[in-house]
């Protein structure tokens, strides 16, 4: 039993010395360069690039990098990735059933942007292949297998969208990674920014899926999104609840108020289409409107209120379309018709106008010269629109003039007879006064 006991201790004896030394043998291998030569391998490889890793600190199984850099392959959809201040949890025992297995991965910032993914070369796809570790690193594991991976502010740019400071989660998913994230800002080229309430994502053989993306502008708009970046990338997107201020820009801020709700498709890098509506709307600041407001005496006109404006709209190399639209102000007008919007903010819209017969009742021939067609309610008058979006022009306030001014011409010429010449005179003074607003 003696010798039992004795071969027993000698044997433990060297089983923890094998277990100190292998430790010693694993633990000067991951503080060398070549561990850091297989992980920068590694990374590269999941993500068809060429990676750089500054050197890494070990700290029991916790290890930390300043920062790792990589730059996409030919074919990639990777541009451009760093990451700054990258902290591992390593699980050490999985190294025995052959893999490194890093549980989670916490970086403080991630700066990067993809571009749509072009067919591989031959050259780009052999890259991959590595100069197989010697010495010890070739009796240890060469496979990697990651947990989580924790970003807390990251700035990915997709295209021309940017996703800003947004807290992202990332895991594996068989031959792909899902995303999370939440908070953070999204940009397009053009403004608004919206706020990114949450989002969940998914990345497939170098095509990204949005699943779904939750995002609010404004105090009270919310917006859904999805879309994928097969085919050059398209998106899907609805909202509501949109305050117009919010969307619009420059003197339109001052002009136009409600609550917008649509949808749209967008096929990047320069094609959208969809519908809007704006609902619970003012229309205020509008030179034709203080046109109407002052012929007819009626107030409404300069801040009109608006039930629903609505239409479909295509907006293709920045140039937009806008079809099907209708606008109204109940017991005032509605408008019908299409407009075109130029790239400089050229405005070219044809429309029909109709205002109720009691609007017309104070503007003397505007119902026998220019609003000469009847139908749901509303006397009817065709109305051009051009200039700029800042500075548009119509045809309707010189047609009204005209219009009024010729009535009075008429009713002036018959009375004309029969008055005293002083009363001629005075006559012949308005006319004068009118004619430069006839055409």
């Amino acid at each position: 039993m003696r010798i039992f006991w004795i071969t027993a201790g000698i044997l433990l004896a060297v089983a923890v010395a094998a277990l100190v030394g292998a430790s010693l043998w694993i633990g000067s291998y991951v503080r060398g360069d070549s561990f850091r030569t297989l992980v920068a391998g590694a990374t590269g490889t999941a993500f068809d690039a060429t990676a750089g890793i500054e050197p890494l600190r070990w700290t029991g199984s916790s290890v930390y990098s300043g920062s790792a850099i990589l730059t996409g392959k030919s074919g990639s959809a990777l541009g451009k990735m760093e990451a700054r201040d990258l902290r591992a949890e390593v699980n050490w025992r999985a190294v025995f059933s052959g893999a490194w297995r890093v549980e989670e991965i916490s970086i403080s910032r991630l700066d990067g942007e993809w571009i749509p993914a072009t067919k591989k070369s031959p050259v780009a796809e052999s890259s991959h292949h590595s100069k197989s570790p010697a010495g010890i690193g070739a009796l240890l594991p060469h496979r990697f297998e990651l947990g989580l991976l924790k970003i807390a502010a990251a700035n990915l740019a997709f295209g021309g969208a940017k996703i800003a400071d947004s807290a992202v989660s990332i895991k594996p998913d068989g031959s792909g990674w899902l995303f999370q994230g939440t908070g953070g800002k999204l940009r397009f080229p053009r403004p608004p920014v919206l706020s990114i309430t949450s989002f969940r994502a998914r990345a497939q053989g170098g095509d990204y899926f949005l699943t779904e993306g939750n995002l609010r502008l404004g105090e009270n708009g919310k917006i859904v999104a999805s879309g994928e970046s097969s085919g050059g990338g398209k998106l899907q997107i609805s909202w509501e609840g949109v305050k117009a201020s919010d969307v619009l820009t420059g003197e339109w801020r001052k002009r136009l108020d409600g609550l917008l709700s649509g949808n749209a498709l967008i096929m990047f890098p320069d094609r959208a289409t969809g519908v809007f509506q704006l609902q619970d709307g003012r229309l205020e600041n509008i030179s034709l409107l203080a046109t109407v407001a002052d012929f007819t005496g009626n107030p409404s006109f300069r801040r009109m209120p608006l039930q629903e404006i609505r239409g479909d709209f295509t907006c293709e190399k920045g140039i937009l379309q806008i079809k099907n639209f209708a606008a109204e102000s109940k017991g005032l007008l509605r408008i019908e018709g299409s407009a075109t919007l130029g790239q400089r903010g050229e405005l070219d819209g044809r429309f029909q106008i109709g205002v109720t017969p009691q609007t017309l009742q104070w503007l003397p021939g505007s119902r026998e010269r220019v609003f000469t067609d009847s139908k749901n309610g509303y006397v009817w008058t065709d109305l051009v629109v051009g200039g700029t979006i800042e500075n548009p022009t119509e045809n309707l306030s010189a047609r009204l003039a005209a219009a009024m001014g010729g009535a009075v011409i008429d009713q002036g010429a018959g009375l004309m007879k029969d008055t005293p010449a002083a009363a001629v005179e005075g006559a012949k003074d308005i006319l004068n006064i009118l004619r430069p607003l006839m055409p």
